[in-house]
């Protein structure tokens, strides 16, 4: 009730305000959602890493990026198919492939498209520092995370290629790893991009360690080779231990409209903005996860957004031609080099030695060796 008569005094306020400040309310509205991207991400750090892009690209009245945090996994992708407002996503390598398996969504890549692949989230299996290796966890608790959510096929997935027969438990990620502290499950998997900063925040004593994950079977088709060390987490994995792992690769997705409207322009707009400025995302004092990005990588199986493949495409085509401009330069550059070392061993007479009819292969030999060596002592010049 009390809503409703606020709505209402409101609008009577509006309506009593002079026209300059109806003007001045209508621009305050127009640059709220102008260029409005919502990208639906999962997890604090997932949040931050595109809150990070959010801070490079937005432009008032002009470019608004807004994460917005999900269940991650299927849900995400469930999200940016189906719920109003969600324009893009960040979305797991594995579960894009296991969901156009599955057709769960029928041809899911008719519906969505990708823009990048983005960094790598690795996989992390925390126990008590008396479990040394994942067959210590056969028949004991451990956290998979949410039913039905990436985690928790993702863990599901890995213990069966380890031929390790755990007890699925269902704790979010937090009290997962505080269980595990206080011994009443055995383990705990996590998913984020090394180093996190909420594994950092494990105290030195908490008798927590890392176990490795082998990329065994088809893990080792699915997932990417990575390494956690002590330069990650301290209080985790001693100075003396290298602990093997697997990462996940992440997705930046958008919705694949069927015909041009403001939210597709919008995207557009987005995607342009970031391809742009990657190299400000990139900068070093912005999380050490962007250096991975390769904005040019293709994903395989999947197709890009066409804004992202025309600006890929103009890349690719200005760095062939660099390419060929250096090949060229230093070839003119090499022969200039080799005439200049003719006219130096012609001054000392012995050219026409050298290239005596027909020169044999050892003398051309003889001569591309001493060609190599004047180089050198050129350059030293």
């Amino acid at each position: 009730m009390f809503v409703a008569l606020f709505g209402i005094c409101f609008a009577f306020l509006s309506l009593g305000l002079p026209a300059q400040g109806q003007q001045v309310l209508e621009k305050v509205r127009r640059d709220s959602n102008a260029g409005t991207v919502r990208i639906m991400t999962s997890g604090v750090e997932g949040a931050r890493m595109i809150d990070e892009i959010a801070f490079t690209v937005n432009e008032p009245g002009r470019m608004r990026v807004l994460p917005m945090i999900g269940d991650g996994g299927v849900q995400n992708v469930n999200d940016i198919l189906f719920l109003r407002g969600i324009d893009m996503g960040v979305v797991h390598h594995d579960t894009l492939a296991l969901l156009r398996k599955e057709k769960t969504y029928g041809r899911i890549e008719k519906r969505l498209r990708f823009v990048a692949k983005l960094f790598d989230e690795e996989i992390h299996l925390i126990s008590r520092s008396g479990i040394n290796d994942v067959s210590q966890l056969a028949g004991r608790k451990v956290n998979f995370g949410k039913v039905g959510s990436g985690t928790y096929a993702r863990a599901a997935r890995i213990f069966k290629a380890m031929g390790v027969e755990v007890v699925p438990v269902n704790f979010d990620p937090t009290q997962g790893l505080e269980k595990v502290a206080t011994g009443e499950i055995a383990a705990a998997l996590y998913v984020a991009a090394r180093p996190s900063p909420i594994l950092q925040q494990i105290g030195a004593g908490s008798g927590l360690r890392v176990l490795s994950i082998p990329a065994v079977g088809e893990l080792e088709k699915a997932y990417r080779k990575s390494t956690l060390s002590n330069r990650d987490y301290p209080n985790l994995i001693t100075s003396d231990r290298q602990v093997e792992t697997i990462a996940v690769e992440s997705v930046l997705v958008g919705y694949l409209w069927t015909s041009p409207n403001e939210r597709s322009g919008k995207i557009a707009n987005f995607v342009t903005a970031f391809f742009d400025r990657i190299g400000d995302i990139q900068k070093p004092y912005r999380s050490a996860k962007w250096q991975e990005i390769d904005v040019l990588a293709d994903v395989p199986g999947w197709r890009r957004l066409q804004i992202a493949q025309d600006w890929v495409s103009t890349r690719y085509a200005e760095k062939r031609k660099a390419d060929e401009l250096l090949v060229a330069s230093s070839t003119e550059a090499l022969e200039e080099q080799f005439s200049n070392f003719l006219t130096t061993i012609e001054q000392s007479g012995s050219l026409q030695q050298v290239l005596q009819e027909p020169p044999s292969e050892e003398k051309m030999e003889d001569l591309f060796r001493d060609f190599l060596q004047w180089r050198s002592t050129v350059a030293q010049e």
